[in-house]
């Protein structure tokens, strides 16, 4: 009996491996789809483009992305958590996929919902004005602007609780100034109302910044890595700039939704490994202003759930909830 318990155990564990080998050969066999819950033009949009074509050559299949805005990334967010764990269907999820829990009722739980399988970039956000409306051109000016003005400037921000809007309460709370909150549906829209004057600040991210540098439209005073950065350096941080208190990155991660085999998981890491390791794919994204990653699966599960942990005090904060 002991015999033959073993040698079913052992055929059934023969059977799981080679199962699992299978759920490899012939995936991917059609198009796989990247859902990016934030705009088009905006920094989750310009690194999923800018992988995107050396990830399909490495998958062998087209990429396809589909943007879901608003709402600080839920509305993309709920629309994954329900997706076909079929290993089609990813997301590049952002800071949002660790704050919106803390901000509305959700009917999942992103904890569980979301498996994270790589954390791929970080860009430092940077604080931009409108050059017509605000003559500062250093952090500690502004400061003095704000405090010393008539009336109160507003800020844009692309939903609450978005990395936008935390960055600019985490920079009013040190610096005790006030401006007003102006809510988007997406950075672009929230950029593009701060390049025509009807709000005078806010913080988005050095790569979509840098971008409008050239109009002469935006200034930016600094950013907030704990570095400069290597496009742009010239701008000091704002350690630099004496407000150490705001150092804030906004990170870019690969999600696979509930269910999504482990072999599934394992090969999308490996192909973005590989490209991301790619020589000419790490320089192009650092000229964009991207802090290139890749890191383990584990290491990113890891930092995601503490992401969620840490900002749910952050979030009741600013928000008052």
């Amino acid at each position: 009996m002991f015999r033959y318990l073993s040698c079913c155990l052992g055929i059934l564990a023969i059977f799981l491996t080679l199962n699992k080998t299978s759920l490899a050969q012939g995936f991917p066999d059609r198009q796989i789809t990247i859902v990016v819950p934030m705009g088009a033009g905006g920094a989750s949009d310009i690194l999923m483009r800018t992988i995107a074509p050396n990830l399909s050559s490495q998958l062998g299949q087209p990429i396809i992305i589909e943007n879901k805005p608003g709402a600080n990334g839920l509305i993309g967010e709920e629309y994954f958590a329900r997706v076909k764990p079929d290993g089609y269907s990813w997301m590049l999820g952002t800071t949002s996929a660790t704050t919106n829990l803390w901000m509305h009722k959700l009917n999942y739980d992103p904890r569980k919902t979301f498996i994270p399988v790589m954390k791929i970039a970080a860009v430092p956000m940077a604080l931009v004005v409108n050059s017509a409306k605000v003559s500062s051109k250093n952090v500690r000016d502004f400061v003095n602007l704000l405090k010393g003005g008539s009336s109160v400037m507003s800020y844009a921000s692309w939903g609450e609780g978005s990395v936008s809007h935390l960055t600019m309460e985490l920079f009013k709370a040190q610096t005790k100034v006030s401006l007003n909150h102006i809510p988007y549906k997406t950075s672009p829209q929230a950029l593009n109302d701060l390049l025509a004057g009807q709000v005078e600040t806010m913080f988005v991210g050095l790569a979509a910044a840098n971008q409008q540098v050239g109009s002469g439209k935006l200034t930016i005073l600094a950013i907030t890595s704990p570095l400069r950065s290597v496009i742009a350096p010239q701008i000091p941080t704002m350690a630099e700039s004496d407000f150490s208190g705001v150092e804030f990155e906004s990170w870019f991660g690969f999600f696979a939704p509930l269910g999504t085999s482990v072999g599934h998981i394992k090969m999308m890491h490996q192909a973005l490994e590989k490209v991301l390791l790619q020589v000419e794919v790490k320089s192009k994204l650092e000229q964009l202003g991207y802090r290139v990653i890749a890191d383990k699966q584990e290491v990113f599960e890891k930092y995601y759930l503490n992401e969620i942990n840490s900002n749910e005090k952050i979030i009741k904060t600013a928000t008052g909830k």
